[in-house]
């Protein structure tokens, strides 16, 4: 629970436990990432840590940081990391996370040998600069879209774990400026286990996200996270996601009109004045929008 988070952690956790969505901007999870920075290495913003060099046992550099890969499978509340990505040439190679060292400051390898392997996605594999940063987060219970402006890991006792995201402002803003030796200080952080699954746009069935947390990640249009609100947004009908849109500006309009039930999303939209209903598309990229004016001729709009 996220009660417990960094204190007490436990690998899984029942979906009873789970932290009420009214937490989900968590003042205890900032807490206490701020208490685990003053012990050095024990949190590492994944931002700060992409691009940072990859050294032998001796010091050399070898590569630099590409991606950090966590494993997210059904039950598991804090994914552990299990490897680090490198680039080689056009492709990248996948270091196991048992043969390295994480530090904010970049990876060393363990061993004398660079023990590279080919990386292969499988059910479950979360590469999160690619898959989760700068990626929405929505929030239909209290009508908010956010973006993962920074990822956070913890060391904790069995290993380096994700463990929140941070949607503020100042951390994105972060990312501009020179990267610190040390973990930055978090801004308006959301413990992971509140959330709850990657969500694949215009899918007219959950059956492909309900069968795993992590199945739509990385799919072509893709890569969105839920909150424990995503199961709802899915089961909405036209009028109840309507209503949800009337009080929102096009941009946030936009945003969840490209994630719920394309039928409902289709009607919702043929409802809104014309204007109000271009205004929305606009905010589109032009895949969204020719799949949503597809759907509106569909409605004979």
């Amino acid at each position: 629970m996220a009660q417990s988070f960094l204190v007490n952690r436990r690998s899984s956790s029942p979906a009873g436990d789970r932290p009420s969505p009214g937490r989900r901007l968590s003042a205890a999870l900032r807490d206490r990432l701020a208490a685990r920075r003053a012990f050095a290495d024990q949190v590492i913003a994944l931002a700060h840590l992409v691009g940072r060099p990859v050294l032998n046992s001796e010091g050399t550099r070898v590569g630099k940081v590409a991606d950090i890969l966590v494993r997210w499978d059904p039950g598991v509340t804090y994914p552990p990391v299990t490897g680090v990505l490198v680039p080689l040439g056009r492709a990248f190679g996948l270091i196991d996370q048992r043969a390295v060292i994480l530090s904010q400051t970049g990876v060393r390898l363990r061993g004398e040998r660079n023990v590279v392997s080919r990386p292969i996605r499988r059910d479950g594999d979360v590469a999160l600069a690619r898959d989760l940063l700068d990626r929405q987060l929505v929030d239909i219970a209290g009508v908010q879209v956010v973006r993962a402006s920074e990822v956070y890991l913890v060391n904790g006792p069995r290993g380096w774990e994700l463990a929140g995201v941070d949607v503020g402002v100042r951390a994105l803003s972060r990312r501009l400026l020179p990267r610190r030796r040390k973990c930055p200080p978090v801004d308006r952080v959301i413990d992971w286990a509140e959330l709850h699954a990657f969500v694949p746009r215009f899918v007219d069935t959950g059956s492909g996200w309900e069968a795993g947390p992590a199945v739509a990640a990385g799919s072509p249009g893709s890569g969105v996270q839920l909150g424990d609100a995503a199961a709802k947004l899915k089961m909405l009908r036209a009028k109840e996601f309507a209503a949800i849109l009337a009080d929102l500006p096009p941009a946030r309009q936009a945003e969840l009109a490209v994630l719920a039930q394309p039928s409902a999303a289709a009607e919702a939209l043929a409802a809104l004045d014309p204007e109000q209903c271009e205004a929305l598309l606009a905010e589109l990229d032009e895949p969204d929008r020719n799949r949503l004016r597809a759907l509106l001729i569909g409605q004979g709009t």
